[in-house]
């Protein structure tokens, strides 16, 4: 993970471990907090419907590396929104 993040050091990514189950065994999952994920419909408590972000979760692997992880911090549409954010970050 230090590697990646000193290979890609503009991205902004994170390692989280996840239950898919109260009885699965924890697996690890990376989060892309540059990418906005999916856009789902999700009731509040007053009842009004709003639209929740979810972020996606990627599998790293195989193994124990990255790799599955890397090709996605390649993908051009990744690639764009980092450096949009950096941009304007910038000015």
């Amino acid at each position: 993970m230090v590697t990646l993040q000193a290979k890609y050091p503009d991205d902004q990514f994170e390692a989280i471990l996840r239950k898919a189950s109260p009885k699965a065994a924890p697996e690890w999952r990376i989060r892309c907090l540059d990418c906005p994920g999916k856009v789902a419909r999700c009731v509040l408590q007053n009842g009004l419907m709003a639209d929740a972000r979810a972020t996606q979760l990627y599998n790293p692997g195989p193994g124990d590396s990255l790799s599955n992880y890397e090709v996605h911090l390649k993908n051009r549409q990744h690639r764009v929104r980092v450096s949009s954010r950096v941009k304007s970050t910038a000015s």
